[in-house]
């Protein structure tokens, strides 16, 4: 089959769920392409410039990761939307047996509901990760006129809805209006081949990074805002080092200079500089020699897709109880702390310096991906839901 993703910006580098995917279907025997703009997220873009390189890219073809990407030059662009030109004579260009769309309240979204009505053989798929606490567009007031305007029509058009969480699921049925039993939920994976322990770069990493073989190293890694709450890791792991030596903190990532700074000046006030290793981002088939390094990883707030990558690492995994993903927990893989809490954090922190503990939940959320969160098996779930 032709395949067709769809998304508004495409960053092939961060490893999201629109990289894994189509190179998996790829990997399946399908022709695989991605439709996406000349440029990066505005949003995304200043956390990862050095990664990403300039942000307006260009139009035209492009093999990017592995991936067959046809980049189409911008009419315009505001906060929140951009209108990408020529979308519909594309898809009709390559003609595909499926189209994906991700995201539902977006320009592209809308064109393309509007195409399968002429196009009724093509088999159209939107794919959702909204969240509550992820929420954070200006354009959220705006839910009410597409939930009676535009949603109706995605619903008639889609031949699958699908949601990547419970929660994204209950957001769907609330913000845009769509039936709960319209909608699929097919979870984030993670690249088991990828993402697997690896000695020889736990002790090379290790070893530059000036962590002892017995330092317990707590890992973050995302982006350095307030809304991810690393500063709340900074915190209870202040909290551990006035009683142990043994304590370091791996903060991978970039983010806002003052931010930055008034977490960096608390560590420094606490006088442990030398305990807090602080790494720019990296590409994300680098982020797996950095989780091999690691002994737990630690996400104080919202949720990431790099909680799955850990998992498929062997590290145990920490997270908020209100970060709405507690279901990546599930298989005593992990531990939940009392939100926005450091002391509590730091409670949940400390009971995983027992080596045997660590490896057990290392060893349960391992077997999880392989066995149900792999992207072979979600690029599989996301074609057999038309078929």
């Amino acid at each position: 089959m032709r395949i067709i993703h769809i998304i508004d910006y495409f960053h092939p580098q961060l490893g999201y769920q629109e990289t894994f995917l189509p190179r998996e279907q790829a990997k399946l025997g399908h022709e695989v392409y991605m439709v996406t703009s000349d440029r990066y997220s505005p949003v995304i873009y200043p956390a990862n410039r050095e990664l990403l390189g300039k942000r307006i890219k260009g139009a035209g073809f492009f093999e990017e990761e592995g991936i067959k990407v046809w980049r189409l030059k911008t009419l315009f662009e505001v906060p929140h939307a951009i209108w990408m030109r020529g979308l519909e004579q594309k898809i009709q260009e390559l003609k595909p047996d499926i189209v994906i769309m991700h995201g539902i309240v977006n320009c592209q979204a809308i064109r393309v509901a509007q195409l399968k009505t002429r196009l009724s053989s093509l088999k159209l798929i939107y794919d959702d990760h909204m969240a509550f606490m992820a929420s954070r567009s200006r354009l959220a007031v705006l839910y009410p006129v597409f939930k009676r305007l535009f949603s109706p029509l995605i619903q008639q058009t889609a031949d699958a809805l699908v949601a990547v969480a419970d929660t994204s699921r209950a957001f769907m049925h609330q913000k845009y209006g769509i039936p709960l039993d319209r909608i699929t939920v097919i979870p984030l994976g993670a690249d088991d081949e990828l993402f697997r322990f690896d000695p020889v770069a736990r002790r090379k990493i290790r070893q530059q990074l000036s962590v002892a073989t017995d330092e317990i190293l707590f890992v973050y890694a995302g982006k350095i805002i307030p809304e991810k709450g690393p500063h709340l890791l900074v915190q209870a792991a202040l909290k551990l080092m006035e009683r142990y030596s043994h304590v370091k903190v791996l903060l991978l990532g970039n983010g806002p200079a003052e931010y930055l700074t008034a977490i960096k000046q608390e560590i420094a006030a606490a006088n442990r500089r030398d305990k807090f290793i602080w790494h720019s981002a990296v590409p994300n088939r680098a982020l797996a020699g950095f989780y091999a390094a690691s002994d737990v990883a630690v996400w104080p707030r919202e949720s990431s897709l790099s909680m799955l990558e850990a998992m498929a690492g062997g590290l145990p995994i920490i997270i908020s109880d209100k970060s709405e993903v507690l279901e990546r927990i599930r298989w005593h893989n992990g531990l939940s702390y009392i939100g926005d809490d450091p002391t509590d954090l730091a409670r949940q922190m400390e009971s995983l310096f027992d080596a045997g503990l660590r490896e057990e939940l290392g060893a349960n959320g391992r077997k999880a991906i392989e066995t149900e969160l792999s992207w072979q098996v979600i690029a599989r779930k996301f074609l057999e839901i038309v078929q």
